[in-house]
């Protein structure tokens, strides 16, 4: 059997006013699944259902297989928080049942990864947003759960930690974790996306691939990362040893290659791909690249 949570008919009401009407929703193991939506359409409140912080007003959550472990990040990670990143994570970790052993490897490493070893000694309450929230995402992914729920995941981190976090939700997917996660705005986790549900007014509905139009992929070096992270017109982009690699619409793509000129970048090539828009039956949705 390939589904790992199963609702039914979630609603959740508060105070006579619905969030979320007859949601029925399955998520199969082993895929990377995106709930979408516009602002207080429900979907932080739909996360903490699945994850069981929350409980819906009626409604049937069922794990088909058998008890799963989930590991959640909220959007904003708490920051009142008296220890240090190690400190809290070996205490998470600890209450959750992962050996000393595995703790002393994995924590170091993670810490190594997401570059906070030189706030180490800190209290996590002393912390920038984006630090907090490298802490959230370490202890979420501790217990290699079954379940990685996020929501917001890459609000604050810096272009580093985006990149270090897409690597991770790789290795975590290929060693059979499904990642649910939700989105505001186009950005790098739609590459990693196998299917995408849009909320509206307490309802969801899937979102469909369609092929639109091409794309080109540009290739350079010589320019930071931070810089080209700010340019809207790109959809997606990702880091490989020295060299950038952004996809943008063919609209923008002359307008793209000129900044990056300008700035004194070297470009290594410039290749059509192709877009694929994902829309619901409404004609909503956001694009999802693949080469």
């Amino acid at each position: 059997m390939n589904k790992l949570v199963e609702l039914k008919n979630i609603k959740k009401v508060y105070a006579s006013n619905y969030v979320l009407r007859d949601v029925s929703l399955s998520i199969e193991k082993n895929k990377n699944i995106a709930i979408l939506g516009g602002n207080g359409t429900g979907k932080s409140t739909l996360l903490r259902i699945i994850a069981g912080i929350e409980r819906p007003s009626s409604g049937e959550i069922y794990h088909p297989s058998k008890e799963i472990n989930i590991g959640y990040v909220p959007e904003r990670f708490p920051k009142n928080i008296r220890f240090t990143p190690g400190e809290y994570l070996h205490y998470i970790g600890k209450i959750n049942g992962i050996s000393t052993v595995n703790l002393q490897k994995n924590i170091p490493d993670y810490i190594q990864r997401f570059q906070l070893e030189e706030v180490s000694n800190k209290w996590i309450m002393n912390l920038s947003k984006g630090n907090i929230q490298k802490v959230g995402i370490i202890q979420a992914i501790l217990d290699k759960p079954d379940l990685l729920i996020l929501d917001e995941p890459i609000s604050g981190l810096d272009a580093h930690a985006q990149q270090e976090l897409l690597k991770l939700l790789k290795e975590m997917n290929e060693e059979g974790t499904t990642v649910l996660l939700t989105y505001h705005e186009s950005n790098i986790l739609e590459g990693i996306v196998d299917t995408a549900y849009h909320l509206s007014n307490g309802s969801i509905t899937k979102m469909k691939q369609k092929k639109l139009q091409e794309m080109k992929l540009i290739e350079l070096e010589k320019l930071d990362d931070g810089i080209v992270m700010s340019w809207d017109e790109v959809l997606f982009m990702k880091k490989v040893e020295s060299k950038l690699i952004l996809y943008v619409h063919v609209r923008d793509s002359d307008m793209i290659l000129t900044r990056i000129l300008q700035l004194k970048g070297s470009i290594r090539r410039v290749d059509n791909v192709v877009d694929f828009y994902l829309h619901d039956e409404k004609g909503q949705g956001g694009n999802n690249l693949s080469e």
